[in-house]
């Protein structure tokens, strides 16, 4: 079956490999006149199956399925019990290195088990949550307890991640929904295995991306993720670490500015428009301009979690060189980790979209130097409602009386980190009548759509 992106003028027009197993992957036209296409030797191969972890730490967990499955040896496969046309119910809990699992009565343990349907059309079901695929249940790796993956077909995957992150529309936005299904695969893909060392390759949550099983996949959703079905971006030959976020307020930002990474040439600050004095395509979202308030005593209590917080985090990997100074003390001895009153807030320094790049916020035991979009973690909102900051796109009033200061409002923009794709904006273009390759290139500057080979 031959599946198209439809592109506007002389932008693009990509003419897709059949699905036939074996084919080499071919290679496409850029999403925009002068970008490289990546190398023909280039080994670019879609998982056979993705590890998707769903909970850890579990001390018991109840799975079901409603028709013939079997339980295996996750080592070795071996078959260990048979359900029959009716399903089942599969407990599971830990002892030592080993999970203990019961059916009807019957027990036994292994180093980990799988429950896998006979009729690959068949759920496997977890906390009300139906799941395409099989589940594996092995000891968490980290922690005590139990750790539940979804081992899922990638496509099969992006049919419960699409509707969570960007919703459900009609078809005047499936452009928009075919740019989402393209950046949530290239997100899969470049990230595969980075969750290792917890025995999957991504997060169900915000951690990596939304997924929610099958129970609530949307058709229109579905219809683009296999319109568009193992295609990724590239830049300079490598994926590109395809971010999104629900609006940018405006204005996309460089990741370097933002995050301790570095620079990409695909992910920088750009107008969310036509063109300088026009209307963003985010515009209308209700997250473009937000307003969120603390008293100085509410907001004060929120610092005594998130200021050490924010220290130990940015104890870890790149991110002491990128955040130094974390912490200046005001006198010797002083506990970091017990900031004491708050006594004021200063942005020292504005990103060149517009996001706050450095946040000084002055207690008695010192200044504590907040960068880039950490602070939306440090200035919560005072209801947890959101539990971060919309933005890091704000600037600060402050209300003092008799010199102290009382109260502190944000006046922002946007929700999420605003790099990469907007999705709000993408939306918009989707029901101007953008296309998907439009709207990538929009949004990822420079880079090229490929295949995906299959295994």
């Amino acid at each position: 079956m031959q599946r198209r992106i439809f592109a506007r003028g002389l932008l693009l027009i990509l003419i897709l490999s059949s699905l036939a197993a074996g084919c080499a992957p071919k290679r496409l036209a850029p999403l925009e006149p002068g970008a490289e296409p990546p190398p023909q030797g280039s080994s670019l191969v879609a998982p056979t199956l993705l590890g998707v972890g769903l909970v850890e730490a579990m001390e018991h967990l109840t799975l079901t399925v409603s028709g013939p499955a079997v339980v295996l040896d996750s080592q070795s496969r071996k078959r260990l019990h048979r359900f029959d046309q009716d399903g089942g119910k599969l407990q599971c809990s830990r002892q030592g290195d080993f999970v203990v699992w019961t059916v009807a009565g019957a027990r036994s343990e292994h180093s980990g088990v799988i429950l896998q349907p006979t009729d690959p059309s068949q759920r496997v079901t977890h906390d009300d949550k139906d799941y395409r695929g099989e589940f594996l249940v092995i000891p968490s790796p980290k922690t005590g307890g139990l750790t539940l993956i979804n081992q899922v077909g990638l496509e099969s995957y992006l049919c419960g991640v699409v509707p969570w992150e960007i919703g459900r529309h009609g078809k005047d936005k499936k452009a928009a929904l075919s740019a989402q299904a393209v950046a949530a695969r290239t997100y899969t893909i470049s990230h595969l295995g980075s969750r290792r060392a917890r025995g999957f390759d991504v997060y169900a949550s915000v951690m990596d991306q939304v997924y929610k099983g099958s129970r609530h996949e949307d058709p229109l959703c579905n219809e683009a993720i296999e319109e568009t079905a193992g295609l990724v971006l590239l830049s300079n030959g490598r994926l590109v670490d395809a971010y999104y976020s629900a609006c940018c307020g405006g204005h996309s930002s460089r990741v370097e500015k933002v995050w301790p990474r570095k620079a990409e040439t695909y992910l920088v600050n750009h107008l969310d428009s036509t063109g300088k004095g026009q209307k963003a395509f985010c515009s209308e979202s209700k997250y473009f301009q937000w307003v969120e308030k603390w008293n100085a005593g509410r907001l004060e209590e929120i610092l005594q979690e998130t200021l050490p917080a924010y220290l130990a985090y940015m104890t870890m990997g790149e991110r002491p060189a990128w955040a130094r100074p974390t912490f200046t003390s005001r006198k010797p001895g002083v506990n970091p980790m017990q900031p004491g009153k708050l006594l004021d807030l200063e942005i020292t320094d504005y990103t060149p979209s517009g996001r706050v790049a450095q946040l000084q916020v002055h207690t008695e035991a010192g200044i504590y130097h907040v960068r880039g979009d950490r602070v939306r973690w440090v200035l919560a909102p005072a209801s947890g409602k959101p539990v971060i900051l919309r933005s890091a796109g704000f600037e600060l009033e402050k209300v003092r009386r008799d010199g102290q200061l009382t109260e502190i409002t944000a006046q922002g923009r946007g929700f999420g980190h605003g790099i990469g794709l907007c999705q709000t904006g993408a939306l918009e273009m989707a029901a101007q009548g953008y296309s998907a390759a439009e709207i990538l290139v929009h949004y990822y500057p420079g880079s090229v759509l490929r295949q995906l080979a299959t295994k």
